[in-house]
């Protein structure tokens, strides 16, 4: 019995098994968590006060030299807040030696394609690089139209980096109609720094931006093509790998890995329960696919430790038919060109240059994501000393010449395109065997218990015969822990009256049937296909389990295809759900993207309807906040019938008012009520009835003023007299 354990593998300790591949696991952030020692949640830079509030660029000129140096697709990236809860629980699970996200069924990372596609940079073009050999102060002089007495006069300019709303105060104003060529540029170089500095380029100030993109916006009459979508994936690889150690904080391009998440993990992203009413805003748009999620509400007052834990637990119970392996494919056609004009170079293994940063761009390890059978990925070196390099004390330095040999990889990306066959991915492919021994299979102690008892459940199932008791009852409990790991999709309110429209598709993970709201619809970029209509993870009818080779930590309802997932399956009670449906993969349920409507009526360059700016999406229609569930030891009161305690995201409608309780006095006639909080004592807040008495009355008004309560005291000696 020893000698058959010798070699067995023990799939019970957190991983590596074989540490071949993260080598730096000691240092790495899910090790202190394992260990007891949780650093907590990562406070996310998000968009600078000052640029939020900057109203949006109407004038066509400086925006046609925003689009003609590739920048177009800022103007439409919606902004919203950062959940911190997300970016932390996906911190914890990527890994600096291969620059990928290690999740349960595999490798994930974003990619080139990921960025063009979600925000429209340009991906194919020279690599962003310079000198930071400048005197920053003639810089702003020659290129920005404006002189700083001193580096330190008022900290404008610490360093190299500017203050936002330095450059902000530049733009306060309209350019002059007759305004010269050199004066427009100048106007529009103080635009676009702040608009780099809040979108792709953020870092840890969150009020500052560099002023080493001035080398790239120099010559705007006749600009070169930079692909500044692989600086913006360089910066935020930066920020991963040293997040994913021992960080507090985390800047770059954070609105990317948000809608990221939300496209590979549908199950992540928060419902859409109320959108504008179908057509309310004019034709569609076409615009990147980000535009999808514009009308995903933002999250507001929610604890980052509550949220963190419970993605935790999500990405860790994670189904194969949860993950999107291509969600962009019925999209490519409705995308503008411009969206997709780097095609080429999606899948090319370079290394990603952005000045001092060189980080390693992967696809090889991830193919499956451009539909390719992911075979045991090579040896990946992304070198601890390049992720060493920073701007501290780097005063003068030619980083095209430092990085000269990187640069020039970079100018053979189109023969470094990674190559695989073309296919679904089968369950038995000794990937997984592989991939179970080389990565970090558990986050937490608590996701580590309930893995390995779902793991002792299901090999029990397989020694009984299907029929039995033994069998039925290991079955009922695998299935109930099945549906609470699924995320619950929120109940659908009445609908409003006032809003009655035709009902069209919305961008919410529910099931048909299910949706939401029905007189409003999400708007929509163009209706299109199901993005996952070739994802071979389709969910059919229950089957009984098999002896597949490649048990997973979680458990599915299989589908009839052979290579649905590589995880052991089990029977459904019953082929229809429960009453509260899941959210299923996005397979079954189109997530069309919205359409944006024109913040002006104003004719663009170019096109018939003026693309939205990040400033303008919260005045077309408020977006209430959501709330994916507080846990029972959180709620204060308990919950009405249309409260919910899934995980799924609810947005309560601003218009609710509480009803009175039955049986409870209501409010006296002719007494004065407080209606607002009265201020402090000397401040006139006895007009608003303050409650100037030690105790308030029994029905909770304040007692009425001094003045009043001796006026009724003389009419009662009055009338009794």
């Amino acid at each position: 019995m020893a000698a058959a354990n010798a070699g067995r593998i023990d799939y019970t300790q957190p991983g590596p098994i074989d540490d071949s591949v993260l080598t730096q696991q000691a240092t790495h952030r899910s090790e202190a968590i394992w260990n007891g020692r949780d650093p907590g949640s990562i406070t996310c830079r998000s968009r600078s006060s000052e640029f939020s509030k900057q109203p949006p660029m109407v004038d066509d000129r400086v925006r046609n030299i925003i689009t003609t140096v590739g920048l177009e697709g800022l103007l439409w990236v919606p902004g919203r807040e950062i959940d911190n809860g997300l970016i932390t629980a996906l911190v914890e699970r990527w890994r600096p030696e291969t620059h990928t996200f290690h999740m349960p069924h595999g490798e994930v990372t974003i990619t080139l394609q990921d960025v063009e596609v979600l925000l429209g940079l340009p991906v194919d073009g020279d690599a962003i690089s310079g000198s930071t050999q400048k005197t920053w102060v003639n810089v702003c002089r020659d290129f920005l139209g404006f002189q700083l007495v001193t580096q330190n006069n008022h900290k404008q300019l610490d360093g190299q980096r500017i203050l936002i709303n330095r450059l902000l105060e530049e733009v306060a104003n309209p350019l002059p109609p007759d305004a010269e060529e050199d004066q427009l540029h100048k106007y529009a170089r103080c635009y676009i720094l702040p608009l780099l500095g809040d979108t792709i380029f953020m870092d840890k100030s969150g009020d500052r931006v560099h002023l080493m993109w001035v080398q790239q916006l120099e010559n705007l009459h006749n600009p070169r093509r930079y692909s500044w979508g692989s600086a913006c994936l360089a910066w935020l690889y930066r920020e991963l790998c040293r997040a994913s150690e021992d960080t507090s904080q985390i800047g770059g391009c954070l609105l990317l890995l948000q809608y990221w998440a939300w496209a590979r993990f549908p199950y992540l992203c928060p419902t859409v329960e109320r959108g504008p009413p179908v057509g309310a805003y004019g034709p569609s748009v076409r615009g990147p696919l980000s535009l999808k999620w514009l009308w995903v509400p933002n999250k507001k007052n929610r604890p980052a430790h509550i949220f963190r834990d419970r993605y935790r637990e999500q990405l860790a119970s994670m189904l194969p038919d949860q993950v999107v392996w291509q969600p962009y494919e019925a999209h490519f056609d409705d995308l503008p060109p411009w969206c997709v004009a780097g095609r080429a170079v999606w899948t090319a293994t370079v290394p990603l240059v952005c000045f001092h940063l060189v980080e390693k761009h992967t696809p090889d390890r991830v193919v499956r994501q451009f539909g390719m059978i992911q075979e045991i990925p090579r040896a990946v070196n992304t070198d601890r000393v390049l992720h060493g390099i920073d701007l501290r004390g780097k005063i003068g330095v030619n980083w095209m010449q430092k990085h000269a040999a990187h640069i020039l990889e970079w100018g053979y990306r189109f023969d470094r395109r990674c190559e695989a066959v073309l296919g679904d991915m089968p369950p038995e492919h000794e990937y997984h065997d592989w991939f179970k021994r080389v990565t970090r299979r558990f986050i937490d102690r608590p996701g580590a218990v309930v893995t390995l008892l779902i793991e002792g459940y299901v090999r029990l199932l397989r020694r009984h015969p299907v029929g039995t008791e033994d069998h039925n009852d290991i079955t009922e409990v695998l299935t109930a822990v099945q549906a609470m790991t699924r995320v619950q999709p929120p109940i659908p309110e009445a609908p409003i009256e006032e809003a009655a429209m035709p009902t069209g598709p919305s961008t919410s993970t529910a099931p048909a049937g299910c949706q939401s709201r029905p007189p409003v619809a999400t708007p929509q970029l163009l209706p299109t296909p199901d993005p996952c209509a070739s994802t071979p993870h389709a969910s059919a009818s229950p089957t009984i389990p098999s002896s597949i080779p490649h048990p997973s930590p979680t458990v599915t309802i299989p589908s009839p295809n052979p290579h649905s997932a590589p995880t052991a399956t089990i029977p459904s009670p019953s082929p229809h759900p429960a009453p509260t449906p899941t959210i299923p993969s996005p397979t079954h349920h189109p997530s069309p993207c919205p359409t944006i409507p024109p913040p002006t009526p104003l004719p663009c360059s170019g096109s018939d309807v003026r693309p939205p700016t990040p400033q303008s999406f919260l005045q077309l229609s408020p977006i209430p906040s959501f709330d994916l569930g507080t846990p029972p030891d959180m709620q204060q009161e308990p919950p009405s019938h249309s409260s919910f305690s899934t995980p799924s995201s609810a947005i309560d409608p601003p218009h609710v008012q509480a009803e009175q309780p039955v049986g409870l006095p209501t409010a006296a006639e002719g007494r004065p009520k407080r209606i607002s909080k009265a201020p402090p004592c000397g401040t006139g807040g006895h007009k608003h009835g303050h409650n100037v008495g030690p105790k308030a009355s029994d029905e909770g008004h304040a007692r009425p003023p001094p003045h009043y309560t001796r006026r009724r005291k003389i009419q009662k000696r009055y009338l009794k007299a």
